[in-house]
């Protein structure tokens, strides 16, 4: 990680979908603005980055909780929640042009932590096209 790369974790579960989503985006929309809402009590609105970045996501396992099959962990909420840090100035977009990369791990390491998610950004060395 670089000395411009923000990590932080927040008290924010992942889900993984796996309950259907259909054509309900009411529902994705809800979930957005719950973990949006969630983010500015947390007082995390922010500039965007300048350059386009790298996003990474751990999930971070409660007690009791098992790990997702690896095809699950960028399914769920992980979108809503990318789509929040847009709405509270993180990115301008989360298109390919200011977001170039996500990826996702999980960490049972933490387990009286969890669950939560943390949100790994790491900024591109080159600038946005």
């Amino acid at each position: 990680m670089n000395k411009n790369s923000i990590s932080i974790t927040l008290p924010i579960e992942l889900t993984n979908g796996n309950d259907g989503r259909g054509n309900r985006w009411f529902s994705s929309s809800k979930v957005r603005k719950d973990i949006e809402a969630e983010l500015r009590l947390l007082g995390l609105p922010r500039q965007p980055f300048e350059v386009p970045v790298r996003i990474h996501i751990t999930r971070v396992l409660g007690r009791g909780q098992r790990f997702w099959d690896a095809d699950s962990l960028l399914r769920g909420n992980s979108k809503e929640l990318i789509d929040a840090l847009v709405s509270i100035g993180w990115f301008v977009d989360d298109g390919p042009k200011y977001v170039t990369r996500v990826s996702a791990s999980q960490d049972a390491s933490q387990r009286d932590n969890g669950p939560a998610v943390t949100v790994t950004v790491e900024p591109e060395k080159t600038p946005m096209r």
